[in-house]
């Protein structure tokens, strides 16, 4: 195969081993800087794109990711079947939402023999109208939550942080509800009985179920048409980033609707984290960005190390865009290594840094999720930056006049 002379020159200076050793340090340099810079910016990535994930999956999971509720008043429980066949009928919204369910909720302080908390009271009438309840059959939680019993099923780690047990009498207020009495406006509140306790994985520490039917009773929901009724409906996202684009898709179709979803609750704290690793991949980039720029440094020195050769090339018929594509080359060739090195350790990195944690005897295992796209941009930002780095050296040794550069010899 026939390599092009302006490589093979840049291939021949890349390599020698005489000239200017002061510009092939700074060279060597480069290379070095790319390489730990493209290492850091990857695995700086992969860590933060893990703790996002770890994040979406523990909080948002147990979260009410999107409830539609109407204008005013509630839903009928049939309008169920009319907002299922929207979306079946709509394929974007088809792919992202997977199930739903019919919801009641509130934000309700809880009073126990030991403690005083905040909570969310959900009515639920099947476990998958809720990812924590998942385990029990239809039939263990018609027993655990049966109606008009005014039971609850707790966390695990409520019940440990307010010392109940299964069987213990808790005092629920209704924190947006009140009612009057001769003392005056009071919240709602009624004793409810901790029938199960769940497992808790996740951010559903605060999170209490009852039966559907009881906390309509106690927010005084009343049937429409002789029809159940519900606050709304709650939608189960596949990806509860994409809450926006949903939002708007089924504005589109019901503009009647309101929505509130996720963000509301942790919204600053994606928020933060999004903040901080845009931070981060600007630190880390510009420690890529003065790596690049000693590429500008050792060609323009190195320009000024072979104006005589450069000068003899041409005298012998070298055009001058030959002569700007070996420094071109020349410059690409350190970017390509550092690149290369950089994306090796990185990814070797990624695989590593997990294990390594765990045998130094850290208890929390580090969440590394490495994003192969995010990965070529990287790489392709590198070799974009690398390119530009060397235009204005090829530029002044494309400028080199035989006859200047020779007068003296």
């Amino acid at each position: 195969m026939r390599v092009p002379f302006s490589l093979f020159m840049a291939w021949r200076y890349w390599r020698s081993k005489t000239g200017d050793r002061f510009g092939r340090g700074i060279m060597r340099l480069a290379s070095t800087g790319i390489a730990l810079g493209i290492m850091a910016l990857i695995i700086m990535l992969a860590v933060m794109n893990g703790l996002q994930a770890m994040q979406k999956n523990e909080r948002l999971s147990s979260l009410p990711q999107l409830v539609i509720s109407p204008a005013s008043g509630n839903f009928p429980i049939t309008e169920l079947a009319k907002v299922q066949k929207i979306i079946n009928e709509t394929p974007d919204l088809q792919r992202q939402i997977t199930h739903v369910a019919p919801i009641t909720q509130s934000q309700v302080v809880v009073q126990t023999a030991h403690s005083i908390q905040a909570g969310t009271l959900i009515g639920v009438e099947n476990p998958s109208d809720a990812p924590q309840l998942a385990f029990y059959s239809k039939q263990a939680m018609s027993e655990f939550l049966p109606k008009n019993r005014f039971n609850i099923l707790v966390s695990q780690r409520f019940a440990a942080q307010a010392e109940l047990n299964v069987g213990d009498k808790v005092r629920l207020m209704l924190t947006d509800q009140s009612r009057y009495t001769p003392f005056g406006q009071l919240p709602v509140e009624r004793l409810f009985r901790v029938s199960g306790i769940f497992p808790s994985d996740g951010d559903d520490t605060a999170i209490l179920f009852t039966n559907l039917a009881d906390i309509n009773r106690l927010r005084h929901i009343k049937a429409i048409h002789g029809t159940p009724a519900v606050q709304g409906f709650r939608l189960f996202l596949r990806d509860p980033f994409q809450v926006e684009e949903i939002e708007s898709a089924l504005q589109r179709i019901a503009p009647s609707w309101r929505f509130s979803d996720w963000r509301a609750q942790k919204g600053e704290l994606f928020q933060a984290i999004k903040m901080e690793r845009n931070m981060m991949i600007l630190l880390v980039g510009l420690i890529v960005l003065v790596a690049i720029s000693n590429i500008l440094t050792s060609l323009s020195l190195m320009v000024v190390d072979k104006r005589r050769e450069v000068a003899i090339l041409q005298t012998q018929g070298l055009t001058l865009r030959a002569v700007g594509w070996i420094f071109i080359f020349q410059g690409l060739l350190v970017g390509a290594l550092g690149t290369v090195i950089g994306f090796i350790l990185g990814v070797a990195g990624c695989q590593l840094l997990p294990n390594l944690l765990e045998y130094s005897g850290l208890a929390l295992r580090l969440p590394v999720l490495l994003d192969w796209s995010q990965t070529l941009w990287v790489l392709a930002g590198a070799m974009s930056f690398s390119l530009l780095a060397t235009l204005y050296p090829a530029y002044r040794a494309a400028k080199i006049q035989p006859a200047v550069a020779l007068r003296d010899e």
